[in-house]
C-alpha cells in the first residue's frame, strides 16, 4: 500500500523535528522526519534549512490540531509564568 505523506510542521532543526515527531507518535500518529540538511551547508540556506515532520495524509488534520493545541498550551503556560514574576 502506497500512502501519501504530508507535511504537518516545518521546523529549523533535526532535533526539534525529532521532538515533534515523537510527540505525534506518542499520540498515535505515525510521523517521520524529512530533511535535506547537510552539515556542509549553512542551516539557514533556503529549503536546506527546513526540516519537515511528515504524517500520513489521512491523519494530517488530527496532527495539525494536536500541534496547535500543544503550542497554545505552551504559550499559556509561559504567559502565566511571566505574570507570576
Amino acid at each position: 500500500m502506497n500512502e501519501t505523506w504530508e507535511t504537518a510542521k516545518v521546523v529549523g532543526t533535526d532535533e526539534e523535528a525529532s521532538l515533534v515527531a515523537g510527540f505525534l507518535n506518542s499520540n498515535g500518529i505515525e510521523a517521520q522526519v524529512e530533511s535535506q540538511h547537510s552539515s556542509e551547508f549553512p542551516t539557514d540556506f533556503g529549503a536546506l534549512g527546513e526540516v519537515h515532520v511528515m504524517v500520513h495524509a489521512g491523519q494530517l488534520a488530527e496532527a495539525q490540531q494536536l500541534l496547535a493545541d500543544s503550542d497554545l498550551a505552551a504559550e499559556t503556560a509561559e504567559t502565566e509564568e511571566n505574570e507570576g514574576e
